[in-house]
């Protein structure tokens, strides 16, 4: 793991509600990440950036209208990868980790339909798979998405640094629509959403919630946590969801705000009753 990226990460550990050892790995799963995603980034350099430009103009996210390429070969190293990572620091998950491998390397996981399963939200397809394979299918799943992420977050970079995302007006991510629980509050003042998946990042007014574009404040509350002043939560009672907020002129910046969801786990636990889920 390198040694800056867990020093920077490692001055969270004290307020994230999560063992050491759990949190080193996790860590080092993003390394792994990042550093497949740097490796992916010249594929996705030749973006059509017109037809970039013309879905954002119209309000819809980049990757609802244009197909994420994953190549085959790129895909099943980066299973392999996090699989292997992820067998060595997880004794309890060793097993079926190790099943997870062999049964790609047979040939008994088709990494190709899988991906695709993935893609189109078929959970069933991954349900099958996980039960031919003989594993648990929420770690099939997990792997799966871990995988297919660094490709997402490549694909993101290029979008954002070809078009950039001025004049996007919706709380959903630019580029692969998700919803984002983290806003980002900069040490000038001015916000922005982070999607956690892609990392996509793009400025967005405060007080305004990101699920339903409610800015009533009848309705909406934006409060600080008393205790903590680098964090804070908005509220809206309209749509009945929150989303976290992290002040970099409190927090700093020397956090990368990919963990930034994790950093804030402890209002997740709070406002949920202490459920994780």
């Amino acid at each position: 793991m390198s040694s800056s990226l867990k020093d920077r990460v490692r001055r969270i550990y004290p307020d994230v509600p999560i063992d050491e050892n759990s949190l080193d790995v996790f860590v080092g799963l993003v390394e792994i990440q990042e550093d497949i995603a740097s490796k992916l980034s010249g594929k996705y350099s030749d973006l059509d950036r017109e037809k970039v430009r013309e879905v954002l103009s119209q309000g819809k996210p980049v990757l609802s209208v244009m197909e994420l390429r994953i190549d085959d070969d790129d895909f099943a190293s980066a299973v392999k990868r996090i699989a292997g990572y992820l067998r060595e620091e997880l004794a309890d998950a060793r097993e079926g980790l190790s099943k997870v491998i062999e049964a790609q390397e047979s040939g008994q996981l088709n990494l190709s339909e899988l991906k695709g399963a993935f893609m189109r939200g078929d959970v069933e397809a991954v349900h099958e798979a996980a039960s031919r394979v003989g594993v648990d299918h929420e770690m099939l799943e997990a792997v799966v998405a871990w995988a297919v992420q660094p490709f997402f977050q490549a694909f993101s970079e290029s979008v954002g640094s070809a078009v950039g995302f001025e004049g996007w007006e919706s709380g959903r991510c630019p580029v692969c629509g998700s919803f984002t629980r983290v806003e980002v509050v900069q040490p000038d003042g001015t916000s922005l959403l982070r999607c956690q998946f892609c990392g996509a990042e793009w400025k967005y007014p405060e007080g305004k919630c990101p699920y339903c574009g409610n800015s009533d404040k009848s309705t909406l509350m934006v409060l600080g946590l008393e205790e903590d002043k680098r964090f804070g939560v908005g509220i809206c009672r309209l749509c009945g969801n929150y989303w976290k907020i992290v002040d970099e002129g409190v927090a700093g910046t020397d956090v990368p705000r990919r963990f930034y969801d994790i950093w804030t786990l402890k209002i997740d636990l709070l406002l949920t009753g202490g459920r994780k889920g």
